[in-house]
């Protein structure tokens, strides 16, 4: 698990007290300064890189302010200020963190490297792994939610990844100056995902094995439930903060069945009684479909993506074409979509397109899936109709959905695909 200097201590120990807790201390903590928590080591990832480059290269300013801090880190180095330097200096960690796992925990099946705002699911993972996957460890094999960067896939750092021991081994065993090889390089891209898919890429000649939607960048108030999230068993999350780690480590606590976890269940437990008609003041995330007002000053004020998603005018039902001019008008799309003849077609229940939509400033967007989303911040003029962001969920549609799925009679284990 990597973490950062600034964040520790705010991250890791809810992870230490939940979802860690259940290993048997087989794991090891990377940061970007060694620092004792309890009774356990954080071991500094860039200790290896080259000094001369540290020197050289600014993104290691902050490394030095760390080292050079001579009380508690907090009180040295204001986090929220130093986010992008902290954002920049990470990239260095990644490459480094897996020669000195490899170096310290040589010789087993697989490694799955994680962030510190990275949940994972260990009894999906370990059940996939041994008895499902198919994988053979001595194999060389990389797994994740694939992201892209200029057109090169990889797997994304935060959302998890894994690699086989069979290719941690040659790749560290047989290229012993991988450090300093793509320390440079660094200096040129963005990210230290990136750099890890390049040297896979350049040494082992392996690309990433897609696993999304089983290994997850989205958590549990933002994952998009519907098609393709649904009877697929969930392995991680990302961007959980420490509630949310503990209030996900407490529902997998406390569930009545052994059954493997599905993303369907954390709907149902987590999302579904918290779910209603309408939010004020709320983004549930909804930009599949967007409608906005004529208006050349409407279209000017719209977001890029939403211009993009704009449909066509002249593809537009009369219902779509109100849609931007109120929440109402804007609820009614996903109300309209299914003729109330077609009401009982199991099979039009199943090809909804609309479950939810947001209106805000003469926007109306719609979605293809559920999600909670999380809210946003009250307009300084709340009186001002227009500025108000109003979320809704067409409730009836979605549990038709629901029902017209029925029960997720096996899991939908996903083949890694390249």
């Amino acid at each position: 698990m990597k973490t950062g200097a600034t964040e520790a201590f705010d991250r890791l120990p809810t992870q230490l007290l939940t979802t860690m807790s259940c290993l048997p201390g087989n794991f090891l903590l990377f940061s970007d300064m060694e620092q004792q928590m309890g009774r356990y080591h954080l071991y500094d990832a860039l200790a290896t890189v080259d000094e001369a480059d540290k020197a050289r290269i600014s993104d290691f300013d902050l490394y030095r302010s760390q080292q050079e801090c001579v009380v508690s880190q907090k009180a040295c180095i204001d986090a929220k200020a130093e986010r992008q330097h902290a954002w920049n200096l990470d990239k260095y960690k990644f490459l480094p963190m897996i020669e000195q796992t490899w170096r310290m925990r040589p010789g087993l099946d697989w490694y799955i490297f994680a962030e510190a705002d990275t949940y994972v699911f260990w009894a999906n993972m370990m059940h996939w792994l041994k008895k499902k996957s198919g994988l053979n460890p001595r194999d060389k094999i990389y797994l994740g939610s694939r992201s892209f960067v200029a057109g090169r896939p990889f797997a994304h750092g935060g959302s998890g990844y894994i690699l086989s021991g069979g290719v941690l081994k040659h790749l560290v065993e047989k290229h012993t100056n991988l450090t300093s090889q793509y320390t440079e390089k660094g200096t040129q891209e963005c990210c230290g995902d990136l750099l890890v898919a390049l040297a896979l890429d350049d040494h082992e000649g392996i690309k990433i094995r897609q696993t999304w939607p089983m290994i997850n960048g989205e958590k549990p108030t933002t994952l998009p439930y519907g098609r393709n999230h649904w009877c697929e068993p969930i392995l991680t999350m990302h961007h959980m903060n420490a509630e949310e780690i503990s209030t996900v480590w407490q529902f997998e606590q406390t569930r009545k069945t052994d059954r493997i976890l599905m993303i369907r269940d954390l709907y149902d437990s987590l999302i579904a009684p918290k779910m209603q008609e309408t939010r004020e003041n709320w983004d549930n995330g909804s930009d599949d479909v967007c409608y906005i007002s004529p208006d050349p000053a409407a279209q000017e004020r719209a977001d890029g993506q939403a211009r993009e998603r704009q449909k066509k005018e002249d593809e537009m039902s009369d219902v779509e074409k109100e849609a931007w001019k109120s929440p109402r008008k804007c609820a009614k799309v996903c109300e309209s979509e299914i003729p109330e003849k077609d009401s009982d077609d199991k099979e039009k229940k199943l090809d909804r397109n609309c479950f939810q939509y947001r209106w805000h400033d003469e926007v109306c967007c719609t979605s293809k899936s559920f999600k909670m989303g999380e809210p946003k911040e009250k307009p300084a003029d709340n009186n001002n109709k227009k500025a108000r962001w109003t979320s809704g969920w067409y409730m009836k549609g979605i549990q038709d959905w629901i029902d017209a799925m029925g029960e997720c009679t096996e899991p939908a284990w996903k083949i890694p695909e390249l």
